[in-house]
């Protein structure tokens, strides 16, 4: 049996956690960071665009090292970086939000830099297995399992990045879990299509066109622009119901390149990604929902005659699954009204965005004015805990309030959170809950992130 011992501890190196594991590094912390992929990033790597860097009205809500890995993409080609607003009531609205397209493989290689430059020490192809909690609720370890078998990390402050909240649900503390009979919302598999003309499909949804045999078919330009000197970079939508379960509504598509778009259309119901038997289930209906959907695009779509698969996401994107009790739990109310807190230490101005647990369309709720929400650090702390917290889509929501705070930006703010709090922790010998919040938010101020 192998022995570690790091002062920070990350539990999952996604989209949230390995942010964190850099800001705790560049704190001065030494940091492991444990992911079951051979990658860093998780769903970012799939290709989707990064949403609502900007609030409504195009002022910047999240920065810090999101902000730095887009400028980073840029430098090499890998993104045009903010290409304006998504109209869902018409130009001028404050209804609208940002996207950030990016190609996934350069994103990949970016954070890995940027990890090995933090000199975060990367546990890839390791999957957390369990924890040890003395009598005090404080953990001393967890234990995770890779090929070479079990290995012990020891730690002075853990940080629970899984996603469903894994090591706060194996240490005992509470957490919001889907009930017996709940449903959740769906899933998705993310897939890459080459070759499209992007003249032919926009003039295609700018046109309405009714697509023989889909009654249902509607369309709408959600943002059709081309960018000056990014030929190709647009986000257009149409609205269809190709089959009668309706596996598949919308129809999106997002280029970060000419002729190439990446399409989050494709979903399964009744899954709990906290579970294994439900993760199998989702993984298999994904793999053949995404290609038979291609298929049907391929056949039935202007622009999209001479398309071809060129990837797919290598696991399904959990919408929903556990969020933690926290100190503070973020309620729809938080959201819409763009509430602020005195320990705020993120931001998010993203919709509260429900996908229909059975299978209907999706819900938009808008923040006031087209403003932004404070994010809480009570938010990220586990109740009863005391030197673990959270980043990413678990932290402590409402099923409402998470239909906002789950998406990617979001979920990197909070990870510079987490791992800056982790990191004064450390510094100050405190217990995760009595962190001074003055000096966190200056600390966060300091590195603009908020």
């Amino acid at each position: 049996m192998r022995h570690h011992q790091k002062k920070v501890v990350v539990i999952g190196g996604g989209t949230a956690g390995v942010i964190a594991a850099i800001a705790a590094a560049r704190q001065g912390c030494s940091v492991c960071v444990i992911e079951q992929n051979g990658y860093l990033g998780g769903v970012a790597g799939f290709g989707i665009p990064f949403l609502a860097f900007k609030d409504g009205h195009g002022r910047r809500v999240v920065g810090g090292i999101a902000e730095e890995l887009i400028e980073k993409m840029k430098a090499i080609d890998a993104s045009p970086g903010h290409v304006g607003g998504a109209y869902w009531n018409g130009p001028g609205s404050r209804q609208q939000f940002h996207l950030t397209p990016y190609d996934p493989e350069g994103y990949k290689v970016v954070i890995l830099q940027m990890a090995q430059q933090a000199e975060v020490s990367l546990q890839l192809h390791a999957f957390f297995h369990g924890v040890e909690k003395d009598t005090s609720g404080r953990v001393t370890a967890v234990w995770v399992t890779n090929k070479d078998g079990l290995v012990k990390i020891d730690g002075d402050v853990f940080i629970d990045a899984t996603g469903d909240a894994d090591v706060v649900r194996r240490a005992g503390f509470p957490c919001r879990a889907a009930k017996e009979g709940q449903r959740l919302q769906n899933v998705s598999g993310i897939f890459v299509l080459g070759g499209v003309s992007a003249e032919r499909a926009l003039d295609a949804m700018k046109a309405g066109d009714h697509l023989e045999g889909w009654d249902d078919w509607h369309t709408r330009i959600v943002h059709g622009d081309l960018v000056e000197g990014q030929k190709g970079i647009n986000h257009f939508a149409g609205i269809m119901k190709p089959w009668q379960d309706a596996r598949s509504l919308a129809f999106t598509a997002v280029s970060w390149r000419q002729n190439v778009y990446s399409l989050n259309i494709s979903r399964t119901t009744g899954i709990d990604g906290s579970r294994q038997d439900d993760l199998v289930r989702a993984e298999i209906s994904e793999r053949n929902n995404m290609y038979e959907i291609y298929q049907a695009i391929k056949r039935h779509v202007p622009g999209f005659e001479n398309s071809f698969l060129m990837t797919t996401s290598p696991m399904v994107g959990i919408r929903e699954s556990v969020n933690i009790a926290g100190l503070y739990t973020m309620t729809a109310q938080d959201v819409l009204e763009a509430r602020e807190h005195d320990d705020n230490i993120a931001r998010g101005c993203y919709p509260i965005d429900i996908h229909d647990p059975k299978g209907g369309h999706t819900q938009f709720m808008f923040i006031r004015d087209g403003g932004s929400y404070g994010i809480p650090f009570r938010s990220l702390v586990p109740a009863q805990s005391v030197n673990l917290l959270v980043a990413g889509r678990c932290l402590s929501a409402t099923h409402e309030a998470h239909g906002s705070t789950r998406i990617m930006a979001t979920a990197m703010a909070v990870g510079e959170a987490a791992g800056t709090a982790a990191a004064l922790a450390v510094s100050e010998s405190a217990d995760v809950p009595t962190v001074d919040i003055k000096a966190l938010q200056k600390h966060l101020r300091q590195q603009g992130a908020i």
